[in-house]
C-alpha cells in the first residue's frame, strides 16, 4: 500500500472537514431554493461529470494532464441561478455521484467534492460581495461580479488540486499551480462562458438551452478526437521506439530503461508531473534515429570504420528531426538531439554546455549508465558500482555535476536531493525554468493583429452603447494600418533591390554580400550567413557571412536550429533568438535544388523581418 505523505494526508483531512461543514450549512440555507431548478442543475452536473475526457499523466503534452468537462460551467450557472450555498450542494452532488459510480477511492471522492464545493462557494461569496444577485442577471451591471466569480473559482480550484498533487509527490506547489493554471486557462474560459450563457437562457428563455446542447456535444466530440489522436500518435512513437530497441538483443528495452531512470530521478528531485512526463518521453524516444543505422553496425563486435561512425554519430540529430514533425514533441526533440553531448562541450556535435537543456543532461547520464551496465557485442557490461564510479569520475566533464551526483545517489538508494548543495538545487530549478517556452512571443504580434483588434474594439464599443471607448480603438486601428503601409513599402523596396542584384553577373561571394546589403537597407540587419546544408547527414556548415556589428549565433547552435526547422512547410523559418542564445530575430530562407534543400540564407535582425507574414 502506498504511504501517503503527512502533508497530503493533513490537506485531505482539512479539506474534507471544511467541505463537510460548508455542505451541512448549505443543506439548511438552500432549503428555500426552488426544487425544480436544483433538480435540473443536479442532472446537468451529473451529465457534465460523466461526459468528460480523462487526464493522461503519462502524456508529454501539458494539455493531457488535465481532464476536460463542462461541469464547472454548470457550477457557475448554479451560483447565478440559486446562489453560493445551493451551488456548493450541486457541485458536490455531481462529483459524489459520478466518482462513486466510477469506483474512485473514497478519500479521492471526498476531497474532490469538497474542493469543488468550497471553490464554487467562495466564488459565489465574491459574486455577492460585488453586487451580484442570484436569480437576476444583467451583464452591464454584473460584469465585474461575474468576472470575480469566474476568477476566484478557477484560481481556488486550481490551487486546491495542485496542492494535493504537490504534497503527495513532494514537489513545489507554486510552479505546479502556475503551470497547471496556464495550461488549463483556455478550457476554463470556455467553461465559464458556457455557464453564464446557460444561466442567462435559464432565467429568460429556458427552451434556448435545448439549442445549445448540440453545440456543447460537438465541442466535446472535437476535443475528444483531438485527445485521442494525440494519445494514439504517442503510442505509435512508443511502438516505433520498441521496434528499434528490438533490432539488437543487446539494446532490448534500452529506451524503456532510460525512460524509467530519468522518470524516477525527476520524481525524486520534486519536479512537477508534467515535467516528469516530458523527461520520460524524451528518454523513451531518444534513439529513434537509429532506424537509419544498419543493425549489423550496431551489432559489430570490433571497432567501427569512419563511415560507420558517421552513421552512428548522426542518429541523435535524425531522432530530433523525426520528433520535430510532431508539434507536441518539439521540446523533447531538442533534448534528444543533445543526448550524446558532454558537460565540457566535447560531445558528438561540440554543443556549448550553456545551450544544453536540462532534459538532455538527464538523458546523457541515464543513457550512459544503461550502456555501461548492459552487455554489448563489443564488451561485457560493467557491474553497477563500477558504472556509478565512472559517472562520479567524470562529473563536470561528461556529466552535469548536479544531475550526475543526484543520479548516483538515487542508484545507491540515497535521497538525491540530500546530496545536492543549495546552489546546485537552485541551478536545477533555473535550468528547469529556462526550458519553458514563453506563452506569447514577440513575433506572434503583427500589424494586422493590431488593426483587427482596433476595428473589433471600435465596433464592440458602439454596439455596447459606450462610443467613447471607440476612440482609443480607432486610434489603435489607425496605428496598425500605418504599420502595415510601412511594412508594404519596405517589402516592395526590398523586392526591387533583390531583383536587381539577382539579375546581374557576379561571383557567389559578391552576390551574397550585395543581397545582405540590400536587406540591411530595408531593415536593421545585424548579421547574415550562407549555410551549406547536407540533407542526408542532417548537418551543414557556414560558408559565407556578412556583419554590420552583429555576431553569429554559433555554428553548432545554428545547425541545431535549422535541423529542428527542416520539416517546416513554411518558406521562412523564424526564431526569436532565445533558442540560439541571441537577442536578434533570426530568419532562415531555404535554398532548393529540385526538392532538396541545399542551403539556407540566415539573417539576424534587430526586430521583425520586413513583410506582413512569416511566410510568403
Amino acid at each position: 500500500m502506498t504511504r501517503v505523505p503527512p502533508k497530503a494526508r493533513g490537506l485531505v483531512i482539512g479539506m474534507v472537514t471544511a467541505g463537510t461543514t460548508v455542505l451541512a450549512v448549505a443543506a439548511v440555507k438552500a432549503a428555500g431554493a426552488p426544487y425544480a431548478t436544483l433538480a435540473l442543475l443536479g442532472a446537468a452536473a451529473i451529465l457534465t461529470e460523466l461526459i468528460q475526457i480523462s487526464s493522461d499523466d503519462s502524456s508529454s503534452d501539458p494539455g493531457d494532464a488535465h481532464s476536460f468537462s463542462f461541469s464547472t460551467g454548470v457550477h457557475i450557472a448554479a451560483v447565478l441561478l440559486v446562489g453560493p450555498w445551493a451551488a456548493a450542494l450541486v457541485a458536490a452532488f455531481g462529483v459524489i455521484v459520478v466518482d462513486t459510480l466510477r469506483g474512485s477511492p473514497r478519500a479521492k471522492v471526498a476531497y474532490n467534492a469538497s474542493a469543488f464545493a468550497l471553490s464554487i462557494f467562495v466564488g459565489g461569496l465574491a459574486f455577492e460581495a460585488l453586487g451580484g444577485v442570484a436569480g437576476t442577471l444583467e451583464f452591464s451591471r454584473d460584469f465585474v461580479a461575474i468576472g470575480a466569480l469566474v476568477v476566484v473559482v478557477y484560481l481556488l480550484n486550481n490551487l486546491l488540486m495542485s496542492a494535493v498533487v504537490a504534497f503527495h509527490e513532494g514537489t513545489t506547489l507554486w510552479p505546479l499551480a502556475r503551470d497547471a493554471g496556464l495550461d488549463g486557462l483556455q478550457s476554463a474560459a470556455a467553461e465559464a462562458g458556457l455557464g453564464v450563457v446557460f444561466a442567462r437562457f435559464a432565467l429568460y428563455d429556458p427552451w434556448a438551452v435545448v439549442v445549445v446542447v448540440p453545440l456543447v456535444l460537438a465541442v466535446y466530440q472535437a476535443y475528444a478526437r483531438l485527445a485521442f489522436l494525440r494519445r494514439e500518435t504517442a503510442r505509435a512513437l512508443e511502438t516505433f521506439a520498441n521496434l528499434i530497441d528490438e533490432r539488437d538483443a543487446s539494446t532490448y528495452r534500452h529506451s524503456a530503461r532510460v525512460a524509467d531512470y530519468v522518470e524516477e530521478l525527476a520524481q525524486r528531485l520534486g519536479f512537477p508531473s508534467v515535467e516528469v512526463a516530458r523527461l520520460r518521453w524524451a528518454g523513451r524516444l531518444h534513439d529513434l534515429g537509429k532506424i537509419a543505422v544498419d543493425a549489423s553496425v550496431l551489432r559489430k563486435p570490433g571497432e567501427l570504420a569512419e563511415d560507420e561512425w558517421q552513421l552512428v554519430r548522426r542518429h541523435p540529430r535524425l531522432s530530433a528531426r523525426l520528433l520535430g514533425r510532431f508539434r507536441y514533441a518539439e521540446d523533447e526533440s531538442r533534448a534528444v538531439e543533445f543526448h550524446h553531448e558532454r558537460a565540457d562541450g566535447h560531445g558528438y556535435y561540440g554543443i556549448d554546455p550553456a545551450d544544453i537543456p536540462l532534459a538532455a543532461h538527464f538523458l546523457i547520464v541515464a543513457d550512459s549508465y544503461d550502456a555501461m551496465t548492459s552487455d554489448r557485442a563489443y564488451r561485457r557490461g560493467l557491474p553497477k558500482e563500477h558504472a556509478l564510479a565512472e559517472i562520479e569520475k567524470n562529473l563536470g566533464a561528461q556529466f552535469h555535476t548536479a544531475v550526475g551526483k543526484a543520479f548516483v545517489a538515487l542508484q545507491r538508494g540515497q535521497d538525491p536531493q540530500a546530496v545536492l548543495t543549495d546552489a546546485e538545487r537552485r541551478e536545477m530549478r533555473n535550468l528547469l525554468g529556462s526550458n519553458r517556452r514563453p506563452i506569447l512571443r514577440r513575433r506572434d504580434l503583427r500589424p494586422e493583429h493590431v488593426t483587427a483588434a482596433g476595428v473589433v474594439g471600435a465596433l464592440a464599443a458602439v454596439g455596447l452603447g459606450v462610443p467613447l471607448l471607440a476612440v482609443p480603438a480607432v486610434l489603435l486601428a489607425a496605428a496598425g494600418l500605418t504599420l502595415l503601409q510601412i511594412a508594404t513599402y519596405r517589402e516592395r523596396r526590398l523586392v526591387r533591390g533583390l531583383t536587381s542584384v539577382l539579375h546581374g553577373e557576379r561571383s557567389r561571394a559578391e552576390t551574397f554580400s550585395q543581397i545582405a546589403a540590400v536587406i540591411a537597407g530595408a531593415c536593421d540587419l545585424r548579421w547574415a550567413g550562407l549555410i551549406g546544408w547536407k540533407e542526408r547527414d542532417c548537418t551543414g556548415s557556414l560558408e559565407l557571412e556578412w556583419s554590420a556589428g552583429g555576431s553569429a549565433a554559433g555554428e553548432t547552435a545554428l545547425m541545431s536550429w535549422l535541423l529542428r526547422e527542416a520539416e517546416s512547410s513554411e518558406s521562412l523559418r523564424v526564431s526569436d533568438g532565445s533558442e540560439l542564445g541571441k537577442r536578434e530575430t533570426h530568419v532562415a530562407l531555404p535554398l532548393h535544388c529540385g526538392e532538396t534543400v541545399v542551403g539556407y540564407i540566415v539573417l539576424a535582425l534587430d526586430g521583425r523581418p520586413p513583410g506582413r507574414s512569416r511566410a510568403r
